[in-house]
């Protein structure tokens, strides 16, 4: 019985320790009139998670790959912002979360900012703790093989988008593992990964010990290509967007789901033991010929 008292002290001693407070943290969330009350109070709600997570991550940098991309674009700051909160999704598990509430008694608070834009407010308390690191040498290397695409708009005829450029990945694995793939679209829906890779097309994701893959897979290359689009131009102002990539590694075969919101797919990944992963993004610039 003595035994099982230190070693439950001993396990409440490392979770204090680990654990990262944060009190009082609020967001607003700007829509519009097509946006409902409730959609918008959820979505100020992964806002505020994105927010407490990137916070409880300060100490960590973005890499200087991705630093290096996001100069290259012309929404530099939204760029490194985007960065930022894809890197504590991996590193970031939001423990424990105790909602404020307004003078109103709501836990949502709705403003009107005119020319049809409103705004929703979250707050609240949070316990969060950084994710065990895999050991070092449950690793793999990845690779794509541009950092910038030239691509034209997906309202463009089907012609010209044939012409658009295709997306290879190339996976270096240390140990025997099973691999996924993960996209992440910030500029059209920030709320939502999809997993690109086991697929309907591609479903063999165990890959064996310093035996070097791609993804499309050699076997299946004929069946399919990710092909790169820019997004529809009526839709995204901008001349270029930033994609996202998300590799996990993991020793046992996982079902993930084909697509989570943000907050799911954090919650996913602190879920799973003994998981390696490594991020990529790229550029998509506007083809205008």
């Amino acid at each position: 019985m003595q035994f099982i008292r230190i070693f439950l002290i001993i396990i409440f001693y490392n979770f204090n320790v680990l654990a990262i407070p944060l009190n009082d943290v609020s967001y607003s969330f700007q829509y519009g009139k097509e946006t409902t009350l409730e959609e918008a109070c959820i979505l100020a709600k992964e806002k505020l998670f994105d927010k407490a997570r990137r916070k409880a991550a300060g100490g960590e940098t973005i890499s200087a790959e991705s630093t290096k991309i996001c100069k290259k674009s012309e929404e530099e700051n939204m760029c490194n912002l985007f960065s930022n909160s894809f890197r504590s999704i991996a590193a970031i598990q939001v423990v424990d979360f105790v909602p404020i509430k307004f003078s109103d008694g709501n836990e949502c608070k709705f403003s009107s900012l005119g020319k049809n834009i409103f705004e929703a407010s979250r707050k609240g308390n949070f316990i969060l703790k950084e994710l065990p690191k895999p050991p070092d040498n449950f690793d793999f290397r990845i690779s794509i093989n541009k950092n910038e695409f030239v691509s034209y708009p997906v309202n463009k005829n089907i012609d010209k988008r044939k012409l658009n450029e295709i997306l290879k990945i190339s996976i270096d694995t240390m140990e025997d593992m099973y691999i996924s793939v993960f996209q992440w679209w910030p500029y059209e829906d920030a709320y939502s990964i999809e997993k690109i890779f086991p697929n309907k097309h591609d479903t063999n994701n165990f890959f064996k010990t310093f035996v070097k893959r791609t993804i499309p897979t050699s076997e299946k290359m004929q069946n399919y290509s990710l092909r790169i689009d820019f997004p529809d131009e009526d839709v995204v102002n901008s001349n270029d967007v930033q994609e996202f990539l998300m590799v996990v590694g993991s020793r046992e075969k996982i079902n993930f789901l084909k697509s989570y919101s943000y907050t799911e797919f954090g919650e996913k990944l602190a879920d799973i033991q003994n998981f390696r992963q490594h991020r990529k993004s790229y550029i998509i610039r506007k083809r205008t010929d």
